[in-house]
């Protein structure tokens, strides 16, 4: 418990500064929103209760729209329901009899198609809410529209590449 508690806390800051410092980095306008920190709520142990979870969705969101100096909340938003809707994801690509020695919801535990369906789903959940927060609901979504898909995109890509080459790769 004490183990799994201290890797998801330095996993936590990893992230967080690779979040910050990518987004210091990187301005690509109003176009693109970069987002590589939803790889660690994505990969949170199955076994985690959901109160948990939605816990560190919401304090992971909260440093971020902090540190960015972003609106405060948006990210904690899109965290929170991007988690609340994972179980429900997971549920959909697994069946009830392949959870049981599943650990953490991986590219090398999941395989390439099952993670990649997985990562997209929950990341469409979460530029989805962010849009929404970000224009304060449906009326600008249109408008948005372009934006939440070029970043659902290129975050989706990022994120496996970061996957297989911090998670995947090590272990093979």
């Amino acid at each position: 418990m004490i183990g799994n508690l201290k890797s998801n806390i330095i996993l936590f800051i990893s992230f967080v500064v690779m979040q910050i410092v990518m987004a210091g980095l990187t301005d690509f306008g109003p176009l693109y929103y970069l987002s590589v920190y939803p790889l660690f709520l994505i990969t949170m142990p199955v076994d985690t209760h959901i109160n948990k979870l939605l816990v560190w969705a919401f304090l992971t969101g909260l440093t971020i729209d902090y540190f960015s100096n972003y609106i405060m909340g948006i990210n904690s938003a899109a965290s929170v329901m991007m988690v609340a809707m994972q179980p429900r994801i997971f549920r959909l690509i697994y069946r009830k009899g392949d959870l049981e020695n599943q650990i953490r919801p991986g590219m090398k535990e999941m395989g390439f198609s099952r993670f990649t369906y997985y990562m997209i789903s929950c990341l469409a959940v979460f530029h989805i809410t962010f849009s929404l927060a970000e224009s304060f609901g449906m009326m600008h979504f249109v408008y948005n529209l372009p934006r939440t898909l070029v970043s659902l995109t290129a975050n989706s890509i990022l994120i496996l590449i970061i996957e297989y080459g911090m998670f995947y790769k090590r272990s093979r």
